[in-house]
């Protein structure tokens, strides 16, 4: 087998040794395609493994100073693994690093003051739909402990890498309790004490009503107290309810005929006698 020269001569090239350049050259070829491969593959996974940044701060607001706060404030990143810990900064941040993809519950931990707890997602996306390059994105809301992860609140931020998040306070924290001073209104509250009140008001103002009384009126109010009859109608009401007999009653029985069945004719007695 010969090949034609520029020069115009014939020059005779074994066939094999083309056979083997076409090799080396798919060969080359093919090794070049895998080690794009790889590095793309590489690029993706190193995407993957990649770790977010994000950064809690407390704002400054009329019922707490995060400037005052205690040195050991601290606050954590809960997940199925261990948890994530760091302290309160000078510029009153938490700062989280190396962050992987996942769901985590945010809390802060002071000695003074209670914060709302947080959900914080972190996923990695595509940065354009289509590009292959990736990004890490952060979510974060507020959640309610005791109740479904699912449930979540109100939106608290939502961003790339370095994402700034507000841990807000809910209330200051009260370990004693304040004991209570003297009060007047208080002390006048008391049943016993408004009973004694009004047993004084009625000693001392029954007479300076009765000197002010109707003397007619005055003297009916003398009469009846010395038949006993406000006296005694509570007496007799209760003597009443005592030797009431339903029995009697229900058959149609009255107290006077009671009365009268009970006691002896005088016919009875004489012959007694």
């Amino acid at each position: 087998m010969s090949r034609r020269v520029s020069s115009g001569l014939h020059r005779e090239i074994p066939s094999t040794s083309i056979h083997q350049r076409c090799i080396i050259d798919s060969a080359t070829l093919s090794t070049h395609d895998t080690m794009k491969t790889s590095i793309s593959a590489l690029a993706s996974f190193a995407s993957l493994v990649s770790s977010a940044r994000l950064l809690l701060q407390i704002p400054t607001t009329h019922l707490v100073n995060p400037s005052t706060l205690p040195s050991t404030t601290h606050a954590t990143l809960q997940s199925s693994g261990l948890p994530l810990d760091t302290y309160l900064t000078r510029s009153n941040t938490f700062n989280f690093n190396n962050v992987s993809a996942g769901s985590y519950l945010a809390t802060v931990h002071c000695r003074d003051f209670a914060f709302e707890p947080l959900r914080i997602d972190v996923s990695v996306e595509e940065a354009v739909e289509g590009s292959g390059e990736m990004k890490e994105v952060i979510r974060a809301w507020q959640t309610f402990l005791g109740n479904d992860w699912d449930n979540k609140g109100e939106s608290r931020g939502e961003g790339g890498n370095g994402l700034v998040i507000e841990a807000r306070p809910v209330g200051q924290k009260w370990f004693y309790q304040e004991r209570q001073g003297f009060s007047p209104l208080s002390f006048l509250k008391n049943p016993m004490i408004l009973m004694a009140v009004v047993s004084m008001g009625l000693i001392f103002g029954m007479p300076k009503l009765m000197e002010n009384m109707d003397p007619e009126m005055k003297q009916e109010f003398e009469e009846m107290q010395k038949n006993g009859v406000m006296g005694s109608g509570t007496t007799n009401t209760a003597q009443q309810l005592q030797n009431f007999d339903l029995a009697s009653w229900m058959a149609g029985k009255t107290d006077s005929g009671s009365a009268v069945a009970r006691a002896p004719s005088p016919a009875g007695q004489a012959k007694k006698r």
